[in-house]
């Protein structure tokens, strides 16, 4: 079996602070873009005010040009800062939002002491192993979780160097063999124009970013009570697409090379709010559009057979930011705190077996088997309200889906093939349509297939309950009213596994 050293694409890019790592590969729809039919992200709420007429593309304007030199050249001149960091995914997109990996969130207090204001304190260059993630960052940081899953978890990067500290669970570590890696998912909520302003570029291997093609004002907002010019710039990005290992075809070690793509070419599309009051930039926006080359991710499991890039804008947004505050270098010590137990890192989402190559766990559920399954009212396609509890007596079979959802859309057929086979038995096929974008939906793309199982729609609520973070998830719940069996992800396109867990449940 082959070892397997990636994460699963969803976390790491879900994660990643940098835009460029928000491309996500899912199933394409054949009709909309950018991976499972979103909807263009929405601006945040506080993103309003004014809005400039149209323009021309790649237009450099002089006042937004100087807003935005004026905001580089302070940052620059900034020694360390601090600030509360904020990071949103995909803004009222719940296909982009439910990518943001369970447990991960919330509010993040940043203390910062750039190493060229003390070239004393520049560490040499660390060793990076594994995924070509971008390097620790040389920048002495504090990240310490204020709310959130993870209140009270501490990250400390300086000289080159990682201290993680989990106070929940008095635990601490050293970033392992990972520590870039690491260093990113505590730092999701950092803001990219830090990096970006003070000429560092992407920090990413085989990335490439070009100057601001355009630089427009687009009107006024307000961030955190202070008024900001809102300016949007636009600007190309290149990605190498390497030749990688073919780790389905035996040993990574040793297995063959896929051939070398050709890059990939994005545009980035920034809206940066920058405060009139000091110059700083309060809250930016990032959304990449992908340029081609055209089949350069072909060949997934779509429906057409191809893959395409679901591109999420994300969000960060700066509170209390001060300029030059006063730290002390204790802040950035790397000592474990007394009585704190050593641990290896906590990696969630990822894909990180051992040498036998064995797939992790799938995410649990906020209920398991035995319990009461927690009860609904939801309406089907007719407009009929069902409940739960009208389907006590029968084995009922669940399956959250959305049909941006491709892997969702490939267990169709099985659980179409069950409703058949099991038609005249006390067995109740439902699918629970969620996170859906479109009204119509999910009655449209049924009725296209020509899937006759029942289907109840606006489920987000139920999808809640359960603690359902991926689709499709499959429940089964027998004639008692308890969970007889969960699934996340169709593990087999007979359905065998789903068919032992009806027939056992229709035995009791």
């Amino acid at each position: 079996m082959p070892k397997i050293r990636t994460i699963a694409a969803v976390a790491l890019c879900a994660l990643a602070t940098s835009p460029l790592c928000a491309q996500i590969i899912v199933p394409a729809r054949p009709t909309v873009p950018a991976g499972g039919g979103s909807a263009p992200a929405t601006e945040p709420a506080t993103k309003t005010a004014t809005k400039p007429a149209t323009t021309p593309e790649h237009k450099i304007d002089e006042k937004a040009k100087a807003i935005y030199d004026k905001a580089v050249a302070a940052v620059k001149a900034a020694k360390s800062i601090q600030f509360t960091g904020q990071m949103t995914m995909g803004g009222g997109d719940p296909a982009a939002q439910v990518m943001m990996p369970a447990g991960m969130g919330g509010k993040t207090r940043y203390t910062v002491r750039f190493v060229d204001a003390k070239p004393e304190a520049k560490p040499a260059a660390a060793p990076q192993q594994g995924m070509g993630l971008p390097p620790v960052p040389a920048d002495s940081i504090r990240a310490e979780s204020i709310d959130g899953p993870n209140k009270g978890s501490v990250l400390v990067v300086h000289g080159g160097k990682v201290l993680q500290v989990n106070a929940d669970k008095k635990t601490y570590n050293e970033g392992g063999d990972q520590p870039a890696l690491v260093a990113l998912i505590a730092m999701q909520s950092f803001p990219d124009w830090v990096r970006s302003f003070r000429g560092t570029g992407s920090g990413e291997p085989g990335v490439k970013e070009s100057a601001p093609l355009s630089i427009e004002l687009a009107g006024t907002a307000t961030v955190d009570e202070l008024e900001c010019d809102v300016i949007k710039i636009e600007r190309e990005v290149e990605v190498s697409m390497g030749a990688m290992p073919n780790e389905m075809a035996g040993d990574d070690d040793d297995a063959p090379k896929m051939p070398q793509a050709a890059p990939m070419k994005l545009r980035m599309h920034e809206t940066i709010a920058i405060a009139r009051i000091d110059g700083l930039p309060r809250e930016q926006t990032t959304k990449p559009e992908v340029d081609g080359p055209e089949g350069a991710v072909a060949g997934g499991p779509g429906e057409d057979g191809s893959m395409a890039m679901l591109s999420p804008a994300m969000t960060f947004t700066a509170f209390g930011l001060k300029v030059e505050p006063k730290i002390d270098d204790a802040a950035f010590s790397l000592k474990a705190p007394e009585g704190f137990t050593k641990a290896e890192p906590e990696m969630p989402g990822m894909v990180m077996a051992g040498d036998e190559g064995e797939m992790p766990e799938p995410p649990a559920l906020a209920v398991k088997v035995g319990d009461a399954a927690p009860d609904f009212k939801l309406t089907d396609l007719a407009g009929k309200e069902v409940t739960l509890a009208s389907l006590k007596g029968k084995v009922v079979l669940l399956d959250f889906w959305a049909t941006w959802c491709g892997p969702c859309k490939a267990a169709m057929p099985t659980i179409q093939k069950i409703s058949e086979d099991y038609k005249g038995k006390d067995v109740v096929v439902l699918g629970v349509n969620t996170w859906e974008q479109k009204a119509d939906a999910a009655k449209e793309y049924l009725a296209k297939k020509k899937f006759t199982y029942g289907c109840l729609l606006k489920g987000d609520e139920l999808a809640k309950t359960y603690g359902v973070t991926g689709i499709p998830t499959l429940v089964i719940i027998g004639k008692d009213g308890k969970l007889a069996s969960t699934e996340v992800g169709l593990s087999d396109e007979s359905g065998a596994v789903l068919r032992k867990a009806i027939d056992a449940a229709l035995a009791k």
